[in-house]
């Protein structure tokens, strides 16, 4: 029931193939970024440093960009020990979940949540679930969401459908996501472009953004 080691694959040319039905662009003044369970328990599944390394890196340089066009973070993490009654059905999927222990629940050190940003508990799949998320975005007036993080085609896909559901435009970020395999990774992409959002790229979002990558490489 409890996720599988997973081997790394490239994050390179994912976009092949896939084909968005909607041209929306990335406006700073209505975008949040989240950065979506970037925790050492989910990306420790990972047998070597090649994929793990490569998604650090690329949210790092994703969260400083945005950051400095005044784009807000947010980001979820699972708690350890969650009581069977809050874990409900996804003890049924993924067993107990991930111990109270903070060098496993912790977002992974190089993305650090800093002062400014928002770390909300993640309960389910979708990261609206029993979060303040839907809340924060309608009461600052935003309504586009930048999605990064693991794992592409669970909560990462969820939560790009759920905020179509809420009216949000969803920006999946293709090669700043992390998934099980490249096969499911890309079945995300494919669904998230053809039902609930835009599909992207690191480069293609820093360029709209009107930021060079170079800038905020070891940000």
């Amino acid at each position: 029931m409890a996720i599988p080691k997973l081997n790394s694959y490239s994050l390179d040319n994912l976009m092949l193939g896939v084909t968005n039905k909607v041209d929306w662009a990335v406006d700073p003044s209505r975008a949040v970024l989240l950065v979506h369970d970037m925790q050492q328990y989910f990306l420790d599944f990972y047998a070597d440093d090649q994929l793990k390394s490569t998604l650090i890196s690329r949210v790092k340089t994703l969260k400083a960009a945005c950051k400095a066009q005044g784009i807000p973070v947010v980001y979820t993490a699972q708690p350890g020990d969650q009581d069977p009654a809050d874990r409900a059905l996804l003890t049924d999927f993924w067993g107990t979940g991930l111990k109270a222990d903070e060098s496993i629940t912790r977002i992974v050190p190089e993305l650090a949540p800093e002062s400014d940003d928002i770390v909300y508990t993640k309960w389910r799949y979708s990261a609206f679930k029993r979060s303040d998320l839907l809340n924060m975005m309608q009461e600052s007036g935003r309504d586009q969401l930048i999605i990064c993080g693991v794992y592409a085609h669970i909560g990462c896909m969820l939560t790009a459908a759920d905020a179509f559901m809420y009216d949000i435009q969803a920006f999946f970020v293709s090669d700043a996501l992390g998934d099980f395999s490249r096969e499911e990774h890309i079945h995300a992409l494919n669904y998230v472009s053809k039902r609930c959002g835009y599909v992207t790229t690191q480069a293609a979002l820093l360029d709209t953004l009107q930021v060079n990558e170079a800038e905020f490489a070891d940000a």
